[in-house]
């Protein structure tokens, strides 16, 4: 992860705009407490809080299972009986330089290796922490010094158990995690290591006799491809593949800090590029990860004469933390408000002994806020889920977030929609409404993230397709942003186009209703993944309709005053009482345009096919024998020629989503148009049962009139076969969606 949208503010304006669409029938609830809970809306869930109910197979999202796939590798027995890894081979092609380099095992640089010191569940020292100033990647020794005092996070990506003791199991071969993509992946290496002095080339603790770092690091190029591709890395995405985080990147700002620090979201800051004489006089290291760890804002003892005056002396602060400070490499702030600096003399003793406590650790230390945005370049926004911050109770000073999250994907000439500049097609893309209840005194912050489906192992940066997001405030009625209301309405904000594998926006919203639309380049397909932070109670579902056919459209053509008696009669004396779908498909096109009751069915070299009217068939044949009494005949032509008359009404368009030639059957149009189409045929679908239409009756992002037909048949079919089935039936766990997918592919 790259970078992201700078923080936003939200904008209230919204415009009255009512759908015919109908409110869900539930809502998904983003529960106060982090525990589980779904709420469906009819066959589409979203998990909340990491856990279950995830419509797509997406399982311990936040959580420690499903850690499975990935580059496991080969390891086999070497001739010393130890794990050698045929996958990731000890050779210069898994080299970042082609330096004389010597491969060998902890025991072969020492008597007695270690893998830890510390036990497990307690922070890491600075003697088991990487080197600050070592050859090791910089992005990753920025995410572990944030992690060196979140033990439990870091036990997760480094199982502490491992040993290099023989008679305890060790074999040559150790494991570790890494969070991609919504599940931890475990990446199994053996212990040959690239070494260069009997010490490792790469990254290396500063107690020569352990090697977790080192071991974690080369586990980390396998995952990568090699130690040369850990170049391209940033602190953001280390700070992902190790903690599973929403990860931003933000410039310091006072607003931001104020927003983040109380929350569950790690602050990693780097700091800037100073000159070695500036750099010595301030302590600080050069372009040097430090985390926030709070905030402060004191008052220094003034004269009466400044008081009169208006100046309250307010100083706001800032804690940071490094845990490489009080070593070899230095690092600490020398500047105002440091340990020792004459500012601590103007507060009075209760506040500095409680600034004093809150800074304990021998590793932080205060500085003023005007100083650190002076100083430090870019912040790192980590927002910890709410399953990890249970975990983690390092955590459980900060406030928790609340988390809905969903697994879909984009279909061309389904959902693939295209930024909000691609006006008739944009509105098609997955919807989720946020809605922010009235009567909470603040705004809601909100983390909207949106990434797209990546493999490290198996693609590289420069292979990411260009993702974002788009934001409407919408009127509570309105269920759905519809083609119309994108046309009249600009969007609140949006996180523009960017070939990133996550992008990621911080908001504060009022109450009110918000739809969310997640979108790649039009016509693109491709799987995301949707997380959705709030730091209050906040309503969050997916837009979806409901499986619907009003049925007394079908009942209104088979009144009498419909049915033509001199058509009825004339083909009552040319057919059977009971037809086949040959004959009927003859009726349709025989009888096409020469007379008022079958206009515009059929035409010359062209009209409805055969397996179209095996469909209208069907609809008219409860006992399945295939065939069709005469009497439906021109019910169903009524029904057909109402569909048909929707079609033309809703297809035809002048920005050239429809094509008309050679008549109405030859008559194409745009697939994304599909959805309007079953409303005005008097049918609503569920986004999975849209989904299967477009793929069953389109072809190249288009649908004809056949199609249609075809699609309106198929649901018609579907709701009477359920709705036919006796008390017994129903009570199998066959839904109306499972019955109208098993339909739409018979």
């Amino acid at each position: 992860m790259d970078g992201g949208p700078k923080v936003r503010s939200w904008i209230n304006g919204s415009a009255d705009l009512q759908s015919t669409l109908s409110r869900p029938r539930s809502t998904e609830v983003i529960t106060a407490n982090g525990h589980n809970g779904t709420i469906p809306n009819g066959r589409t869930h979203i998990g909340v809080n990491g856990m279950n109910g995830m419509n797509g197979g997406l399982n311990g999202l936040n959580g420690i299972n499903g850690m499975n796939g990935g580059p496991n590798g080969v390891l086999t027995r070497g001739p010393g009986g130890l794990h050698e890894d045929l996958e990731f081979p000890p050779t210069t092609r898994t080299l970042s330089k082609k330096k004389q380099i010597v491969w060998m095992r902890p025991h072969d640089m020492c008597a007695r290796p270690q893998f830890r010191v510390s036990p497990p569940g307690s922070p890491l020292s600075a003697r088991e922490l990487p080197e600050p100033v070592g050859p090791g990647d910089p992005s990753l020794l920025a995410a572990l010094g944030c992690l060196s005092q979140l033990p439990r996070l870091l036990e997760r990506v480094v199982p502490p158990e491992q040993t290099f003791d023989t008679s305890n199991g060790y074999c040559g071969m150790f494991k570790f995690r890494f969070w991609q993509w919504g599940k931890w992946v475990e990446v199994r290496v053996d212990d040959r290591l690239p070494t260069r002095g009997d010490r490792p080339a790469h990254m290396h603790c500063a107690q020569p006799d352990i090697f977790w770092a080192a071991l974690l690091e080369k586990a980390y190029a396998k995952l990568y491809g090699g130690y040369a591709f850990l170049k391209f890395g940033t602190v953001g995405r280390a700070l992902q593949d190790l903690t599973g985080a929403v990860v931003q990147s933000v410039p310091p700002s006072g607003p931001l800090l104020g927003g983040a620090v109380p929350r569950s979201t790690l602050l990693v800051a780097i700091s800037g590029v100073e000159k070695e004489t500036k750099r010595r006089r301030s302590g600080l290291l050069s372009e040097h990860p430090y985390s926030v760890t709070g905030l402060a804002r004191v008052r220094a003892n003034s004269s009466d004469s400044s008081q009169a005056s208006g100046q309250s002396g307010d100083t706001s602060l800032i804690r940071l933390r490094s845990p490489w400070i009080g070593g070899e490499w230095g690092g600490v702030w020398c500047g105002a408000w440091s340990e020792r600096s004459w500012e601590w003399n103007a507060l009075n003793e209760r506040d500095r002994e409680l600034l004093s406590s809150r800074s304990s650790n021998d590793c932080e230390f205060w500085m003023s806020v005007s100083e650190f945005l002076s100083r430090f370049v870019v912040i790192w926004l980590a927002h910890i889920g709410p399953d990890d911050w249970a975990l983690e109770p390092g955590l459980h000073t900060r406030t928790p977030w609340r988390a809905a999250l969903a697994v879909r994907q984009w279909r061309a000439g389904f959902n693939a929609g295209g930024p909000h500049k691609f006006i008739e097609t944009t509105a098609t893309n997955p919807q989720f409404r946020i809605r922010v209840p009235a009567g909470h005194p603040a705004k809601a912050h909100v983390v909207v993230a949106v990434s797209q489906k990546y493999e490290c192992y198996r693609s590289r940066n420069y292979e990411d397709e260009e993702i974002g997001f788009t934001i409407y405030e919408v009127p509570p009625g309105m269920q759905r942003v519809t083609p119309q209301y994108v046309s009249e309405q600009m969007p609140l904000d949006f996180a523009p186009l960017s070939n990133l594998r996550e992008i990621a926006t911080f908001f504060a919203l009022p109450a009110g209703d918000f739809v969310v639309m997640p979108h790649s380049q039009q016509h693109r397909e491709g799987r995301f993944l949707l997380r959705i932070f709030a730091d209050q109670h906040t309503d969050v579902w997916e837009v979806n309709e409901e499986n619907l056919v009003i049925h007394n459209i079908a009942a209104e053509f088979c009144d009498e005053r419909t049915i033509d008696a001199r058509i009825l009669y004339k083909l009552r004396s040319r057919y059977p009482h009971e037809i086949e779908s040959t004959q009927l498909q003859a009726i349709l096109k025989a009888h096409g345009g020469n007379n008022r009751g079958f206009r515009g069915l059929g035409g010359i070299n062209c009209g409805p096919s055969l397996e179209l009217c095996r469909g209208m068939l069907a609809l008219r044949d409860p006992a399945l024998g295939g065939r069709l009494s005469i009497e439906h005949v021109p019910a169903l032509i009524g029904l057909m020629r109402f569909w048909k008359a929707a079609f033309r009404r809703c297809g035809p368009s002048s920005s050239g989503t429809a094509t008309l030639s050679r008549g109405i059957w030859a008559s194409k149009v745009s697939s994304y148009c599909l959805r309007g189409l079953l409303w005005a045929g008097g049918a609503t679908a569920s986004n999975k049962v849209l989904e299967a239409l477009v793929s069953r009756f389109t072809r190249n992002r288009q649908i004809t009139l056949e199609g249609y037909l075809l699609s309106m048949a198929r649901l018609h079919l579907a709701h009477e076969r359920y709705h036919s089935l006796d008390a017994k039936a129903k009570a199998s766990p066959l839904s109306l969606e499972e019955m109208i997918l098993m339909t739409i592919y018979s």
